[in-house]
């Protein structure tokens, strides 16, 4: 549970800061003796757009006057707060030299607190860091009120907006260490692997890989009724969030210029990123004045600059989000990422509804037929599935269609040309899907379609004919492309030939060397015959025995070697090879 303390005649803007941070209860505090000030007003609305739940006000210093002052006092105040969250809210006399009034204000913070619904500690811890320390024997230790979630001690953290990952060495919460701290809690954190040098003021510290940066922040803004001037389109402000404070150009989407009173979606451009979430409440001041002249709340980060010629769809894809409308803010954000498989947490991250909520309306999607889920509970969308289905059957038709010589494709390959942005899950579920269907076979990792894939020319399987009889006369001697070329008469294409060369290979009718040299199954089958027989005999096969044993020298002999060796046949030790099958009955 967080509380704010806004008094009436102390530093406003730094209180303000750090109630970005998150508050629960205002705490409004006027002096007897000074009555409402001017800024009363602009308190009240700050703590509105904080979104604080309740509150009360605490009249001060009535030592300093009589009964008759404190009630004007009150007439008064109860005048400036009707209309505000503080209306019918009490309103406790208090002096500090008396101690009048302290224990009514105890009461009345308890029974506020009691209809305060506080902060979720569902969802991935948060905490802007408001302060930061150095101990002898312990190293930096960070202070904040945790916004969301529970951190625990030896949790994986990150800072951001740099990234700097740490660690959750030991918690303290009011000066006593805890195994953990949950939301609306104050504590501090001894962070690991962090000098005093990398943190400052005004980071955030989050569950690591749980936050993104942006440089760029669409957000609702209603300027205060008391502003004397209004704000132009791409003026620059000051942009206090969480418990940082940026430079900032606004550009307003529907307005030229934003009047006293008013509202409108806005998008704010910052020099470098920051790392904010939606629903997170700012204030915003001129650039050159400490005076608060509006507020609201992020809508969403993004990495798209606001532009004129697509205000339409921006806007409304923002103003459910506003309006807190949570199925058009799904439909939209499925919409938007349309081949992302996202779970709760992703589209809670984006939108900012709470996890319960999101699940529950995803389920009932998935009941109606809208949405699938697989594996590790990431949903996507049933329609667009079926089309990508589909459209997958064609990619890989097309594939072998421009290589009749290709018997089957890599799921990468696949993917990338159906929709390199396609995420691994719903493409393995379509993979899956058209394997149950028949429409697709998978051999060895690979994929291919029943129907043969593509048609070679009569000239073609003439060459293969001949590329067949070819290698069956040579016997033990590996040829290449280049060399088989030469020996014909006619003239025929080197890349062409290595292409139907690479087709044989993979209906395994000739054998693929490492120097691309190509030789029959049953020529290797010979090679190995010989090859055992002299390694039994003299224990080992060498260089000096490829002459003797295939008829050609170590040019081509070498190469043959080494694809046993790759195949598990032999082993090579030093310039000779023995049987691998040898080695494993020695083992044994």
């Amino acid at each position: 549970m967080a509380l704010m303390d806004v008094p009436g005649h102390r530093d406003f803007l730094k209180n303000t800061i750090r109630g970005l941070s998150g508050v629960d209860l205002g705490l409004l505090v006027v002096a007897a003796d000074d009555g409402v000030m001017p800024q009363t007003l602009d308190h009240l609305e700050v703590l509105h757009f904080l979104k604080a739940q309740g509150g009360l006000v605490v009249i001060s210093k009535t030592d300093l006057v009589d009964r008759e002052t404190v009630t004007l006092a009150e007439l008064e105040i109860r005048e400036t707060v009707k209309g505000t969250f503080l209306e019918g809210k009490p309103m406790i006399p208090f002096s500090a030299l008396t101690g009048e009034g302290a224990p009514q204000i105890l009461q009345a913070l308890r029974a506020e607190m009691e209809g305060v619904q506080g902060k979720s500690s569902k969802g991935p811890f948060r905490l802007w860091i408001d302060q930061v320390r150095t101990f002898p024997g312990f190293g930096t230790v960070v202070s904040g009120t945790v916004q969301q979630g529970i951190v625990r001690q030896d949790d994986a953290l990150q800072l951001f907006p740099s990234g700097k990952e740490a660690k959750a060495r030991f918690l303290e919460v009011h000066h006593r260490k805890v195994p953990h701290a949950v939301a609306g809690q104050r504590v501090g954190i001894n962070v690991t692997k962090t000098s005093l040098e990398e943190v400052k003021v005004g980071m955030l510290l989050a569950t690591a890989g749980t936050v993104e940066t942006y440089t760029y922040f669409n957000a609702e803004l209603t300027l205060l009724p008391r502003t004397e001037v209004p704000l132009l389109n791409r003026q620059r402000v000051k942009l206090f969030l969480g418990t940082t404070v940026r430079q900032a150009m606004i550009i307003l989407m529907t307005k030229e210029r934003l009047l006293p009173g008013e509202s409108d979606l806005v998008q704010f451009r910052l020099l470098d990123p920051l790392a904010a979430l939606p629903r997170d409440p700012f204030v915003i001041t001129p650039m050159n004045q400490n005076t608060i002249i509006g507020g609201g709340l992020i809508l969403t980060g993004t990495r798209e600059k606001f532009r004129a010629a697509k205000a339409e769809k921006t806007v409304s894809y923002l103003k459910p989000l506003q309006q807190r409308d949570l199925g058009t803010a799904l439909t939209l954000y499925i919409e938007k990422y349309p081949y992302r498989a996202f779970t709760v947490e992703d589209a809670a991250r984006e939108t900012g509804f709470d996890v319960d909520r999101i699940h529950q309306n995803l389920k009932e999607k998935v009941k109606q037929g809208v949405l699938l889920v697989f594996e590790k509970n990431k949903f996507f969308s049933k329609e667009r599935f079926e089309v990508l289905k589909e459209n997958l059957m064609a990619v890989v038709r097309r594939i072998f269609e421009e290589d009749p010589f290709k018997l089957s494709a890599t799921p990468e390959e696949m993917r990338v040309r159906l929709e390199p942005s396609l995420d691994p899950f719903p493409f393995q579920e379509m993979l899956n899907a058209l394997q149950k269907e028949n429409r697709l076979i998978k051999v060895e990792g690979l994929y291919r379609i029943p129907e043969k894939p593509g048609q070679l020319s009569a000239r073609q399987e003439k060459t293969i004919q001949r590329l067949l009889a070819h290698a069956r006369q040579l016997g033990l001697e590996s040829f290449s492309a280049g060399y088989f070329c030469k020996l014909q008469e006619e003239r025929l294409e080197q890349k062409e030939v290595q292409r139907l060369l690479d087709y044989l290979y993979a209906q395994k009718k000739l054998i693929r060397l490492n120097d691309n040299r190509f030789l029959t199954p049953e020529a290797l089958e010979e090679i190995k015959k010989r090859v055992r027989e002299v390694i039994r005999e003299k224990g080992q096969f060498t260089i000096q025995d490829i002459k003797g044993v295939f008829g050609y020298g170590r040019t081509h002999g070498i190469p043959v070697l080494e694809h046993l060796d790759t195949i598990g046949f032999t082993r090579r030790i030093g310039d000779a090879r023995v049987l691998v099958e040898r080695i494993e009955e020695k083992g044994k």
